[in-house]
């Protein structure tokens, strides 16, 4: 059996696998498989003794997890539970929370709820939402917090938003705990409180699990690395040492939410003494492309010294698109990839990503005019549609009545002719007798400051939640029924009178075949943890732990995607769009060194994507802001070794430009001044590629000169005269 464990694997992969007690950090390359090792490690440690309960896997997405555990599985280990931190922690708080004051069945708020509730305590001090977004407050709030910070550790900064988070942040605090919720990031740091100010919880969880394995570890930020050394503390702190972590400070690309490459660089000095393994053999991407990546990385210091390497060939070079302005840029990018299709590829097999999503747009057109199908990845998702949270408010009330953020989003949805003054007459007559929102509503002595469609409104909604509070004790299916019954919300969803109507009745029954699935297929407990939440309770911690990432749509399209989004993929042919410097490098690294070396983590990430093909662009001219900038080419490009890349020219024009913008003499071509001369408003010309059309504006000079022209198919594009290749055809009125 042991043997099997280690069939395929290479030298670095086994001993990785092998080793035995004491701390492990395996420095795992793009492309090295570093899943098949610690899935492999996972069931060769059960195959030594280990019970599965003993094992604690921890990772960054609930689809990975999964999958993770599906491969320890099917290498004949137990069940193993593999979960990320934030479900962990969730699950671990339903028997621990009572220690700082919570109830089990606590609430868990979005980002949208946390919002919500800073925008009341906002409206509650008399602080106007033009002074700062609360989405900007919670963001703050949010970033201290993944630094470890607490609302008591004194004065944070001078600036009016500082001011303002320092202001709101205990209020934010008192009023989470008396909801008994706890958001995202409360979900680490309470856990973290509890092993902190509880040694007896400590040693409990240290006892059951005395194996800790960490994937991706590049991406824990200062909470979770403390929450790492305290569950399992390295051996010259009397713990068992048995950690083992996977990453790659070279794709440590998420230090906007926190992440600290730090973690895994300070790693072999905190777990001291550590074994190292390096994962060097690439086995995803072509030589050219690797060689391609490697060099840019080269580039960074704060690093680990390793080096891929591939049996891979050189593969094809990788193409250099220098277009003359965005649309030109995405138009040859959806050429491309129609003649990849025509080739045969499957469209899965194609990936665009861009540095924000904002660079999506043009591309998006170009898609669109040439038939060929994409999906845009990060999107918003299904749990964020309007009535999906509104129906997920209603069920969160049933389980938590102090849970106000919910109450308040759902009193008045159906209306019920209460309207913002009633309502903040309800929370006064509430806070008055020491009632959550709630208790208030189904407490009829207290409705008296409202009008009688009102009161009879807050009644039918009291005899509602009564009721689907019983219908949760038979599960997530029989809660979400009686709510749309007692409420009339289809109806409600699908009395807009616009084209979306049908689209919400679909959701709100996607809704409740989600929890029927759920109830038939209830919810596996945490590897011997036995105080995970059933029925109602599970479902909603379920759907709250839900990431964007685990509900990507597998359609046959081309995905589209920011870099951040693209981690942990891999596609046959991939292109990387909008490599200008001030777009990618984005203009807030300018001068901050750390803040470069991680763009240049993100743009290693994008290159080792590709499997087969890859294809790198920049525009000479973008639209910025609302007014066209000429842009200089991303030194990530000019980092890259020249003999890996073949410059490419669109078919329709002639000749290739250089860095400078300019077009190189080999292949220039100029523009006809007869041609041009009758050029004005209102005049047809007719475009090689696009067809006839009308010129719509005019702008610039020299070879500056620009036109817009909106073409036969309603399409309006904008071109750079001296490359367009524009005919002139017949003078007409506009």
């Amino acid at each position: 059996m042991h043997d099997s464990i280690y069939e395929d694997l290479n030298q670095q992969q086994a001993a990785a696998v092998a080793h035995g007690q004491g701390p492990l950090m395996v420095l795992a390359g793009a492309g090295s498989g570093k899943t098949r090792v610690v899935t492999r490690r996972i069931a060769r440690l059960m195959m030594d003794g280990v019970r599965a309960h003993q094992i604690l896997a921890l990772t960054f997405t609930n689809k990975a997890a999964g999958e993770m555990a599906r491969r320890v599985e099917q290498l004949g280990g137990d069940y193993v539970r593999v979960a990320t931190f934030h479900s962990a922690c969730a699950r671990f708080l339903r028997s621990e929370a009572h220690l700082i004051g919570f109830a089990p069945d606590y609430s868990i708020y979005d980002t949208q709820d946390r919002d919500t509730l800073i925008k009341e305590l906002m409206a509650e001090q008399h602080i106007s939402p033009k002074e700062a977004k609360p989405s900007l407050i919670g963001n703050w709030i949010s970033k201290l917090k993944n630094a470890a910070m607490t609302p008591d550790d004194g004065l944070l900064g001078s600036s009016d938003v500082m001011r303002l988070v320092e202001r709101l942040w205990t209020p934010y605090h008192e009023r989470m705990k008396k909801a008994s919720a706890m958001d995202f990031d409360d979900l680490l740091l309470n856990f973290l409180q509890i092993l902190r100010e509880h040694p007896a919880a400590a040693e409990r969880y240290q006892e059951r699990f005395p194996w800790v394995l960490v994937d991706e570890f590049q991406d824990t930020n200062r909470v979770q690395y403390d929450l790492l050394k305290l569950l399992c503390p390295p051996a010259s702190a009397g713990g068992s040492g048995n950690m083992c972590v996977v990453g790659d400070p070279d794709q440590s690309i998420y230090g906007f939410r926190g992440a600290e490459v730090r973690n895994i660089l300070d790693f072999e000095s905190d777990y001291e003494p550590c074994t190292v393994v390096r994962l060097e053999q690439n086995y995803r991407s072509t030589a050219n492309i690797l060689r391609a990546a490697e060099t840019v990385i080269a580039n960074n210091t704060m690093r680990k010294d390793k080096r891929l390497r591939t049996d891979a060939e050189d593969g094809a070079s990788i193409l250099r698109l220098k277009a003359t302005g965005s649309t030109e840029e995405a138009s040859t990018l959806a050429d491309r990839m129609q003649a990849l299709v025509d080739e045969g590829t499957s469209l899965e097999e194609v990936a665009v990503f861009y540095r924000a999503h904002w660079l999506s747009r043009g591309l998006e057109q170009a898609l669109k005019d040439k038939g060929i199908p994409y999906e845009i990845v990060g999107g918003q998702t299904f749990f964020e549609r309007r009535e999906i949270k509104d129906l997920l408010a209603y069920l969160r009330v049933l389980i938590n009545p102090l849970d106000d953020v919910s109450m308040a989003r759902i009193v008045n949805v159906p209306p019920r002719g209460l309207g913002k003054v009633s309502l903040e007459r309800l929370r006064g007559r509430a806070l008055e007798e020491g009632m959550s929102l709630r208790e208030a509503v189904g407490e009829a002595s207290l409705h008296d400051v409202l009008s009688k469609k009102a009161r009879a409104g807050l009644a039918d909604l009291a005899e509602t939640l009564d009721k689907a509070q019983k219908a949760a004790e038979r599960g997530a299916q029989a809660a979400l029924r009686a709510v749309l019954e007692g409420t009339g919300y289809i109806r409600h969803a699908t009395s807009y009178g616009d084209a979306e109507d049908s689209t919400r009745e679909d959701n709100i029954a996607e809704l409740v075949s989600d929890t029927v699935q759920y109830d038939d297929a209830g919810d596996e407990p945490l590897a011997g943890d036995d105080s995970s939440p059933t029925g109602l309770p599970g479902y909603l911690q379920h759907v709250a732990l839900l990431t964007s990432a685990d509900r990507g749509d597998d359609g046959p399209a081309v995905r589209m995607m920011t870099v951040h989004a693209a981690k942990g993929l891999e596609f046959d042919h991939v292109f990387v769009c909008g490599l200008e410097e001030g777009t990618f490098p984005s203009m807030r690294t300018a001068d901050d060194p750390d803040g470069l070396e991680e763009e240049r983590r993100l743009m290693y990430v994008a290159l080792t994507r590709a499997r087969k093909t890859l294809m790198l662009s920049s525009a000479r001219d973008r639209m910025v802001n609302g007014s066209m900038e000429t842009m200089r080419p991303s030194r990530f490009l000019r980092e890259i070794p020249e003999d890996l890349l073949e410059n490419y020219a669109p078919s329709w024009r002639r000749y290739d430009l250089d860095d400078d913008g300019s077009h190189s003499t080999g292949w220039s071509v100029t523009p006809d001044p007869e041609a041009l001369a009758g050029l004005q408003k209102g005049v047809r010309v007719r475009h090689d590629l696009y067809g006839s059309g009308v010129v719509r504006r005019l702008a610039g000079r020299g070879m500056n000169a620009r036109a817009v022209v909106r073409f036969d198919d309603g399409v309006e594009r904008e071109f750079v005269l001296e490359y367009a290749g524009l005919q002139l055809l017949e003078d007409m009125e506009f």
